[in-house]
């Protein structure tokens, strides 16, 4: 391989058929005291001039008169090759001086004397600081080499895995979830289609040494509160965004709250006498009366202390670290909603008052049930206390601009739709170049990694099968009565 030209920030290199090399994959231009870093994202063939015409020239020789193969001086041969000679289109990503990569990239290699060779990911990462010690292995990478990122590398960040449906980007959320398990961690899963509740398990039902952590709660089931252990400030929470009361009706709430928090008589029914007995406006008492209504018949609050879950409990009784799994399949788009803005408000609350440790959030397809502002939330006052969000969607559109502009970590899966394509290579770390031209290309199980966890190198990386129970599959009509034909396999 040498080097060809460089246009505009592209440097391109010419290779040889057999030159083994990949959209994706590193390349080294070596001189005595520095390298210059590059990255293969496109490729096309070279265009000699001519090429075209002898091509055509030679496909209708062989059309007219067939088996007429004589070559003694083997030109064809040469042609050939020549042919196939391929120009990759490359990005620099840095420069190794003494054996540290620094992202300057300001030089151009000598056409002449440099020698262009292929960098393993394992020998690039070698040329960085690493980011940390607990490992989360995800797949391979350059055919056979192990990868992982480090577990620190998503701690008080934010991480988005997107692409299209089944490409595979919930079996990723498993694999990180697990590995964040592994490592002491403690998650909260909204789980949308009951896909998270056997990451603790191996494929063939057996634990996989963390199963005890896992804990699986439904809403109206395993998952119902008291208004004691919950706390005003999260049901102040919930009747303003979830149940939209006006705010003249919630400062009587307020003051009805406390009164009976007071007198140590504070329950769903002493609630409703309260109400009652309050002397207000009628309206505001019908406002109040309506509310109470909905609490009470979405089945998620109790006054039975053997029924109720106390969030600061779950984090007590697992101290090596947790997964909440909270199986939201089945309800209702407004328990939904109910149930995410206690959870989220709980845990702001006990992280503020230093109740619990920082927590990671898996918030699958999050805009069925994140109110607008809980975004901006999520990533700016919730990050400093101590919730770090991995966003799992396949409509990259659903999440704002904004936030993608601080968004840390990107588990980019394939994408076909332009529209996509152009909001997420707006929004990584990475030239838009080089996610258009990989993304596009990838097959189910490879995902391309862009941002802090892979120091702004991008990565493709085939993905490991992940070893537990089948679940969250899509439900078919047709599962057992079909035969694969010949054709099919």
């Amino acid at each position: 391989m040498k080097i060809l030209k460089k246009e505009s920030d592209d440097i391109l290199v010419i290779a040889s058929p057999r030159e083994m090399v990949r959209v994706g994959d590193y390349l080294v231009a070596s001189e005595p005291q520095r390298s210059l870093v590059l990255q293969v994202y496109d490729e096309r063939y070279l265009d000699v001039e001519g090429i075209e015409e002898e091509i055509a020239r030679e496909e209708v020789l062989s059309a007219s008169a067939p088996g007429v193969t004589s070559d003694p001086t083997e030109l064809t041969t040469i042609s050939t090759i020549i042919r196939d000679m391929r120009i990759l289109l490359c990005k620099a990503r840095g420069t190794i001086s003494d054996g540290r990569l620094t992202p300057r990239a300001n030089w151009m290699p000598s056409r002449a004397s440099s020698t262009v060779t292929r960098l393993l990911i394992e020998d690039l990462a070698g040329a960085v600081a690493p980011l940390g010690i607990r490992n989360i292995k995800l797949g391979t990478v350059d055919g056979e080499s192990s990868f992982g990122v480090p577990a620190e590398a998503l701690d008080g960040r934010i991480t988005v895995i997107t692409g299209r449906k089944e490409s595979g980007k919930s079996h990723m959320a498993k694999i990180l979830l697990r590995g964040l398990l592994e490592n002491g961690a403690y998650s909260v899963v909204f789980d949308l289609n009951d896909e998270y509740g056997t990451i603790g398990q191996l494929g063939d039902g057996t634990d996989a040494g963390q199963g005890r952590k896992v804990r699986v709660m439904r809403p109206g089931r395993e998952l119902k509160f008291s208004l004691a252990s919950m706390g005003l400030r999260p049901i102040t929470s919930l009747l303003s965004h979830s149940l939209e009361m006006p705010g003249t009706s919630l400062r009587e709430f307020v003051k009805i709250w406390e009164h009976l928090d007071n007198r140590d008589e504070l329950s769903l029914a002493t609630l409703e006498a309260a109400i009652q007995q309050w002397r207000c406006n009628e309206f505001v008492r019908d406002a109040l009366f309506a509310r109470y209504h909905t609490l009470a018949s979405c089945g998620l609050f109790t006054d039975s202390s053997h029924q109720q879950f106390d969030v600061q409990d779950f984090f007590n009784l697992n101290r090596s670290g947790g997964v909440l799994v909270v199986s939201l399949s089945g309800v209702s788009p407004l328990n939904r909603k109910m149930v995410v803005e206690l959870m989220l408000s709980k845990l702001v609350e006990l992280l503020e008052r230093r109740k619990i440790p920082p927590v990671f959030l898996f918030a699958e397809e999050a805009h069925l049930y994140l109110r607008d502002t809980y975004w901006e939330d999520l990533i700016t006052r919730m990050r400093h206390f101590g919730v770090f969000t991995v966003f799992v969607t396949n409509q990259p559109d659903a999440i704002d601009q904004k936030i993608y502009r601080q968004v840390d970590n990107i588990f980019l899966y394939n994408f076909s739709n332009d529209s996509d394509l152009a909001l997420v290579s707006q929004a990584s770390m990475a030239d838009a170049d080089t996610v258009k031209a990989i993304v596009r290309t990838l097959p189910p199980r490879m995902c391309l990694l862009l941002g802090y966890a892979v120091r702004n190198l991008p990565v493709v990386v085939s993905v490991d099968p992940f070893d537990s129970p089948a679940s969250g599959a899509t439900r078919r009509f047709f599962a057992d009565s079909i035969e694969v034909g010949p054709a099919a396999r």
